[in-house]
């Protein structure tokens, strides 16, 4: 019976071991390391404690990246305000035109739509990187059929931050498609016969009965993508590698730069932790928002 009783805890120990190992410690560590000085180009002046001192520097001083916290912050905010709101966006249009009688049957669409959110990001930044090419890519090609324009996507300031936009976009837009059409699905169609029959069209159906009926879906994508484009790292750093100069320089490409480019892995460390609060405050706006649904 007492083995019983505590047969319970011994089988928690395991993951609660690995959680400590390689969870709880590597974040205290980290935060220990925010706090000193400590630079792997020269380890022989050790590891140094000065406060505070990085996150002061990272918040008012450009360093050596040449963009300072609140510039690099503006910028993810642009990529990720408009790749969020366009995926919503695309994803509620596709999953609304999915959701009628007529394109329920249609399986293999709702596969095909799903390929890129399967893709793992590294592919999809090398698949757009050859399409983006000016001299060969897909793109400049179709558009030079047509007599239009045909930008330097990669090197130009304003078309690198767009190719980044068209990249974010064509990958998760899915996932958004994906939960909205399922939302839209478990509405009841009675509601929907009802309101056909008492007249209303078919705007006012989606305002009065769909839209209410998938609000809380909305919000789990705007977290869960929000969360996503705060930290995203892997289309930067192979399509424009933060360029060109430092014009889609995100938050987590510096955090990157700074530790393994110019291995001030104390002024990495306090990088990463700003945006663990910035992650934090937003994910605290949205639980609220969540819970008074």
């Amino acid at each position: 019976m007492r083995s019983q009783k505590y047969l319970p805890w011994f089988m928690v120990v395991p993951a609660v071991a690995i959680l400590l190992a390689f969870g709880i410690y590597p974040l205290i560590y980290s935060f220990r390391l925010s706090l000193h000085s400590y630079s792997l180009l020269d380890p022989s002046r050790g590891i140094n404690y000065v406060g505070l001192e990085n996150f002061r520097n990272l918040l008012v001083g450009k360093q050596v990246l040449g963009i300072n916290f609140s510039e690099s912050l503006w910028i993810t905010l642009i990529f990720g305000g408009t790749c969020l709101i366009l995926e919503v966006v695309l994803g509620l249009g596709g999953a609304v035109m999915f959701s009628r009688k007529t394109l329920r049957s249609i399986q293999f669409l709702r596969i095909t739509i799903m390929i890129p959110m399967l893709l793992a990001p590294v592919v999809v930044g090398n698949i757009w990187r050859y399409m983006y090419q000016s001299s060969f890519g897909l793109i400049n090609f179709l558009l030079g059929i047509v007599n239009l324009p045909t930008p330097e996507w990669l090197s130009n300031p304003f078309w690198s931050m767009i190719s980044l936009i068209i990249a974010d976009i064509w990958e998760w837009t899915p996932f958004s498609f994906l939960v909205l059409l399922a939302a839209i699905l478990s509405i009841p169609v009675g509601q929907l016969e009802a309101a056909s029959v008492d007249g209303a069209t078919g705007y006012q159906q989606f305002l009065y009965i769909t839209l209410p009926g998938i609000t809380g879906a909305l919000l789990i994508i705007v977290l869960i993508r929000g969360i996503e484009l705060i930290r995203i790292m892997d289309l930067v750093y192979i399509l424009t590698y933060g360029g060109p100069g430092v014009k889609t320089a995100i938050l987590p490409f510096n955090a990157y730069m700074l530790g393994f480019k110019y291995f001030e892995i104390g002024k990495a460390a306090a990088y990463a932790y700003l945006m663990v609060v910035l992650i934090n405050l937003f994910i605290v706006f949205f639980v609220r928002t969540l819970r008074e649904r």
